[in-house]
């Protein structure tokens, strides 16, 4: 199980834990508070295991991914103090519906698009809807304009980033999301990297990968204060995540744009199901 959603989870930048969740409080029948514990601890683990891989063949946006996630941890500290007082069917409506949302729009917005470049210095975004000549969003965004090496393509690509503002207001939901859910943030901070912020989705889950890891200790620390977390549990399905992660990033090197967006859309969207159905009593658990 752990190798399992630390491969796709490390692949699609999301931390494996949209999958360890689903699949220890619905296959394993373990409290989905205790399993939010468990896969906060592992979404840990995948991130460093990932993140050594993105940083190394520069795909990874550090600059914006510090910055984002200074509101990202205060969320997550929000997030998973709140989550002792909330009742696991919402819990898990909550979770169903969001990952099922993140996954379409991230779909969409990637579906048709191919994989095609900007010329260097373009000062352009990957994102076709924003429009270059608004040189206040460049202003305040310009620091974090960086390129990458596409291997599908063999030819490097530059992108823009707009909307920062935007980004940091979602990162602090992201936060909350992740210490209320233990997914680590990345169903909201791949789809607004990629969706709102015009970060190429390749980049877009490098960077989430890197910013999980951050977020997910601080949330740990309160999970385990709180007795949510099982030891045993928890070193097993870790060192599953940490060899399936490994796999996982070097595999999303590989995939093209419009691959990685089908895999975010069918994961995000069987879980979220799954997970709703849960919420209703509408599963034989």
């Amino acid at each position: 199980m752990g190798l399992f959603a630390g491969l796709i989870g490390s692949t699609i930048g999301i931390g494996g834990g949209i999958l360890i969740v689903p699949i220890l409080s619905l296959a394993l029948k373990i409290p989905i508070h205790a399993a939010i514990g468990t896969s906060i601890v592992a979404v840990l683990a995948t991130s460093v295991a990932a993140s050594r891989h993105f940083i190394k063949k520069e795909i990874t946006n550090i600059p914006l991914g510090m910055v984002l996630e200074i509101p990202t941890t205060f969320g997550a500290i929000l997030g998973s103090l709140s989550v002792a007082y909330i009742k696991s069917n919402i819990l898990f409506a909550i979770f169903g519906i969001f990952v099922f949302v993140a996954g379409l729009f991230t779909f969409l917005k990637n579906r048709s698009k191919k994989d095609f470049i900007l010329p260097k210095n373009a000062g352009g975004s990957l994102n076709e809807n924003h429009d270059t000549n608004k040189p206040a969003q460049k202003a305040h965004s310009a620091i974090f304009d960086l390129g990458y090496y596409e291997e599908t393509l063999k030819k490097h690509i530059d992108y823009h980033v707009v909307k920062l503002p935007a980004g940091l207001s979602l990162s602090f939901f992201a936060g909350i999301f992740s210490g209320l859910l233990g997914v680590g943030g990345g169903i909201i901070k791949v789809p607004a990297l990629n969706v709102i912020m015009g970060v190429p989705l390749k980049a877009a889950t490098a960077t989430s990968n890197f910013m999980i890891g951050i977020t997910a200790v601080v949330s740990s620390i309160i999970y385990f204060y709180n007795g949510y977390i099982n030891p045993m549990i928890t070193i097993l399905v870790v060192f599953g995540v940490l060899i399936g992660s490994t796999f996982g990033s070097f595999i999303a090197g590989k995939l093209r744009i419009s691959n990685i967006a089908f895999i975010i859309l069918a994961v995000f969207s069987v879980i979220g199901i799954l997970m709703f159905l849960r919420a209703f009593n509408m599963l034989n658990y």
